[in-house]
């Protein structure tokens, strides 16, 4: 007889809008939602007893109750406090998992209602709640784009048959640089907010006043400065994908001295990640 191992369901990519009227301003809040619930779900995928099962349908409404009574809260808040219900709710479940992704709508300036919506970076929450545990959030940022005009180089890489080192070395180049970043708690922050905030400037500014000798250096002092900006974060991960910009070469139609046009392409790239974890004791 066959053996089943390990048991999950869940809801996911629940799309919520959530709006809220004021006076002055409408407040709104788009956001993503997968729930899972793992655990002692066995009779259900063996013998079709769903006496275990939480239906999808209610995960659903659960979620959108609570992004009703989570709208001015951070996205950290909400996963936890639903992940938290829904085990709750379903005694056979191990472990909840929410995992929120929030679009943030801008209000644009002097409007009462009109909102940029348009691609942007979005605000990552993954909360985890086990039976006789503390629930736990991990936070994070993707769509994240920067780029340097200056400040990055790339030289004394390893070279084998296949390196044309024309084609790779530069002393002074464009870097631009997309990915995303998350980050797990020492303990929990009094504002995710302002500390997700934080975590952003710390990140955009990294290479502001320091060289990068790479994409990889870039990367890590990104993670570096996060650390250094925000005491109770504890471990920072950070994946990214560097575009290549080749300088043209307009000597021939009288084109030169300063500046420059480069070109760039997105169809090949290359991609790298690093976890940095913040050092302790002595």
């Amino acid at each position: 007889m066959h053996q089943v191992v390990s048991t999950s369901y869940g809801r996911h990519e629940l799309r919520l809008l959530g709006v809220r009227p004021g006076a002055d301003a409408h407040a709104a809040r788009d956001l993503q939602l997968t729930m899972d619930l793992e655990g002692g779900f066995a009779d259900a995928f063996t013998d079709g007893d769903n006496r275990s099962i939480l239906p999808t349908r209610s995960m659903a409404n659960t979620a959108a109750a609570f992004v009703h009574d989570h709208l001015d809260t951070a996205v950290e808040v909400l996963a936890l406090a639903l992940s938290e219900r829904l085990l709750e709710e379903c005694p056979a479940a191990t472990t909840a998992r929410v995992a929120v992704i929030e679009h943030p709508w801008k209000l644009l300036t002097d409007s009462h209602h009109i909102f940029a919506t348009g691609p942007s970076d979005r605000w990552l929450a993954d909360a985890t709640a086990r039976r006789g545990r503390p629930a736990t959030v991990v936070s994070g940022i993707s769509g994240l784009h920067r780029a340097v005009t200056t400040g990055s180089s790339f030289t004394g890489f390893l070279v084998d048959d296949y390196t044309r080192a024309d084609e790779v070395n530069a002393e002074d180049r464009v870097l631009r640089m997309s990915g995303d970043m998350r980050w797990e708690y020492s303990g929990p922050p009094a504002d995710y907010d302002q500390y997700r905030a934080t975590a952003l400037r710390a990140f955009m500014e990294a290479t502001a006043d320091r060289r990068s000798a790479s994409s990889q250096h870039s990367a890590y002092l990104s993670a570096a400065a996060v650390l250094d900006a925000c005491p109770l974060i504890s471990e920072v991960c950070v994946r990214f994908t560097h575009h290549a910009h080749a300088p043209l070469d307009l000597r021939p139609f009288d084109r030169g001295g300063e500046g420059g046009v480069w070109l760039g392409t997105d169809s090949s790239y290359g991609a790298g990640a690093v976890t940095v974890r913040r050092e302790t004791g002595g």
